[in-house]
């Protein structure tokens, strides 16, 4: 069977290519398959989409005009494949934000400049500071309790780390806010990347942070650590970032293929959302891309599965899951209904298969579900958890969920710095999960069964807890409450 499905898909991907229209005949169920695969192979779809959005509009900071831009175009793109649905679901943001210049330098033992960039959603130091250097080295969640007496008025490194129940972001906010109260002038984080290339991230921070936190390069952080060993650092840091709290809204673009069974769906989706940087095209202008041309091609082929595909492209992922936040209270009524929700937001790579986020429950039919997909290697299952993607608001509304699983790559290397930009993907990696996000929403819709049912709230609450997920569901939800 492997063999016969690799056949035929490449067959449809050369026929395809040679520019023939599709046949409109009724489809059996793996004929439908492999023209998915072909047409996502073929077409390219997803590659010159995602060139458009990148290049045209560029990195897309949540309220920013880019943003609304990208939801236009998406809107637009939509209605033109025959999606006429395709609308604007809005919120409110309770802030906007832009960074401006960051500039840092040390003064003192000796002069020499600093690569440095905010993080998102924190505030500028309002004016040029100088103060004197301290470094707290590597903190979890154990080590929050900082010696006021050092860090008052200076400029503080520390490196936040991951611990049991408490993830990276969970720390790094925390700590910032106890500098804050002990009067830090700033919080300087070594960048994890190379190349004394930069990081960003507003995860903890929405609305607004207590105190300026920036990205330092890790080659710079080194140097100052060298200067410590052997005397007194001082340096001087000028971050100019506006915040806009008047009133405002973001919004969501949403677009289906209605099903045969009334009330039931499946959610695919991505966030369309970045930073400015770099162009936002692995995180998660991929994601997208793919999801959009898996939407045009279902739509294409005339697919009308059992459930209804809901295509969501969700704004805010970055400031902490805003736009899945706000899909989830704005269609809490029909949860029960929602059989699961599919995410793509891991960059264009080899596919692997889904991550079902400890839902042992959903891995048998996942199997099943995704069996047409092993000639393509993206067949596997995984129980790895997480929650800090668009998936989380639904794994805590107990609604089974299912990201794309890919192999890393070099993701990590150009997450939420100046790198990620178009040329970093490749087109074959995207036609590829394009392929498979296209098939497993066409599969996860048509199944005669759904995955599993929907967790009641104590469940979703205790898997959480059994994941080690809590505390970061805390911080997105409540954030200041832990602290």
């Amino acid at each position: 069977m492997k063999a016969h499905r690799v056949c035929i898909a490449v067959a449809a991907a050369l026929y395809l290519g040679s520019g023939a229209a599709l046949p409109q005949a009724p489809m059996e169920a793996d004929e439908r398959v492999d023209r998915i695969v072909g047409m996502a192979m073929a077409r390219g779809g997803a590659y010159a989409f995602l060139q458009r959005l990148t290049d045209s509009i560029g990195g897309r900071v949540t309220g920013s005009a880019e943003s609304r831009a990208a939801a236009d175009l998406l809107v637009s793109t939509l209605r033109e494949a025959g999606l006429e649905d395709a609308h604007f679901e809005e919120y409110a943001l309770e802030s906007r934000w832009q960074h401006g210049r960051a500039v840092g330098r040390v003064v003192s033992p000796v002069a020499r400049s600093l690569a440095v960039r905010s993080y998102g959603w924190v505030p500028g130091t309002r004016g040029e500071v100088t103060a004197s250097l301290v470094d707290l080295g590597a903190r979890a969640n154990d080590g929050l309790a900082v010696p006021s007496e050092r860090v008052r008025g200076a400029a503080v490194i520390v490196e936040p780390r991951a611990a049991k129940g408490a993830p990276a972001q969970v720390v790094r906010a925390a700590l910032a806010h106890a500098l804050a109260r002990a009067g830090a002038a700033a919080m300087l984080i070594p960048s994890d990347k190379p190349h004394r290339m930069l990081y960003t991230s507003a995860f903890g921070f929405y609305p607004g942070g207590p105190m300026p936190v920036l990205s330092v390069a890790r080659e710079d952080v080194l140097f100052l650590r060298r200067l410590l060993a052997s005397e007194p650092v001082r340096v001087t840091l000028d971050v100019a970032n506006t915040f806009d709290a008047s009133p405002a809204q973001e919004r969501n673009v949403v677009a289906e293929i209605t099903g045969t069974t009334p009330g039931e769906v499946v959610l695919v989706g991505a966030h369309f959302d970045s930073w400015d940087p770099g162009q936002g095209a692995q995180d998660d202008g991929v994601g997208v891309a793919a999801i959009l041309e898996a939407a045009r091609i279902l739509k294409s082929l005339g697919i009308r599965p059992r459930r209804t595909i809901r295509f969501v492209f969700f704004s805010g992922e970055e400031q902490g899951l805003l736009g899945s936040r706000a899909y989830i209270e704005t269609h809490r009524a029909e949860l029960d209904g929602l059989r699961a929700a599919v995410i793509m937001d891991s960059g264009a790579q080899t596919p692997r298969g889904f991550m079902i986020h400890g839902r042992s429950d959903i891995e048998a039919a996942t199997r099943s579900v995704l069996a047409p997909l092993a000639a393509l290697g993206a067949s596997g299952v995984s129980l790895e958890a997480s929650f800090d993607m668009d998936h989380g608001p639904f794994l805590a509304a107990g609604v089974p969920v299912f990201t794309l699983w890919v192999d890393e790559g070099e993701y990590d290397t150009h997450h939420h710095a100046i790198s990620d930009t178009f040329d970093k993907v490749d087109p074959h990696m995207l036609a590829l999960d394009t392929a498979v996000m296209a098939v497993a929403a066409y599969r996860l819709a048509d199944a005669a069964d759904a995955p599993a049912r929907r967790l009641s709230a104590a469940e979703a609450t205790h898997l959480l807890e059994t994941l080690g997920l809590e505390s970061l569901r805390r911080a997105v939800y409540e954030p200041g409450g832990s602290r």
